[in-house]
């Protein structure tokens, strides 16, 4: 395996432990306000490290030692980490898309957006600019898969429009970080599609 493959094996298997923020809003959390509270204290901290990782010579190290190897170069060269994105992803997913479609949307992000990013650097077959249809088929099942796995009551025609929307964006090419469109653009599609159906 080589040193590309491994650095996004890393990242995707910390986020794939992103669903933790969408199952804890689903089984621990009962109000959404303390919710946007935690997430909103995560991602005070997140930019608190953000600001002092490069000025800072104790994190620079535990940066450069720790997570140096599986950041991006437009990460090394100061711009925001995948974590501080997921974070202000879950934390507007959570304020703009209502209830339960939000917490689905997130899950998609977590195992969708793994799924597509390992298979599409293991086996990528069909390219779609920078992304792969093998990668896209693999996100679209795990979105599935998790959506239907998971007891929220949600149809599932919506379940499949939401998987869809959320590999049709993770394809785009958008300047929004899709840490913050995937779960955005899914969740919305999903609870509007539950209005007309």
């Amino acid at each position: 395996m080589n040193d590309l493959m491994k650095s996004e094996f890393a990242r995707k298997a910390i986020h794939l432990s992103n669903a933790i923020i969408p199952l804890s809003y689903h089984y621990f959390f009962s109000d959404k306000i303390d919710m946007i509270i935690v997430l909103a204290s995560f991602l005070i901290f997140c930019f608190f490290i953000e600001v002092y990782r490069k000025n800072n010579h104790v994190l620079s190290r535990i940066f450069s030692n720790w997570f140096e190897f599986m950041m991006r170069d437009k990460e090394k060269k100061g711009e925001l980490t995948g974590a501080t994105w997921v974070f202000v992803g879950a934390l507007f997913t959570i304020l703009l898309v209502p209830d339960p479609f939000n917490i689905i949307s997130l899950l998609f992000l977590s195992f969708g957006d793994t799924f597509a990013a390992i298979i599409g650097t293991r086996f990528p077959y069909i390219k779609l600019g920078r992304k792969t249809l093998s990668g896209s088929i693999a996100g679209f099942t795990a979105c599935l898969t998790i959506g239907l796995a998971i007891d929220i009551p949600i149809a599932y025609e919506i379940i499949i429009i939401g998987a869809f929307m959320a590999m049709f964006v993770e394809i785009l090419p958008l300047p929004v970080n899709d840490n913050v469109s995937i779960p955005i653009f899914s969740g919305l599609s999903m609870y509007y599609f539950s209005l007309i159906i």
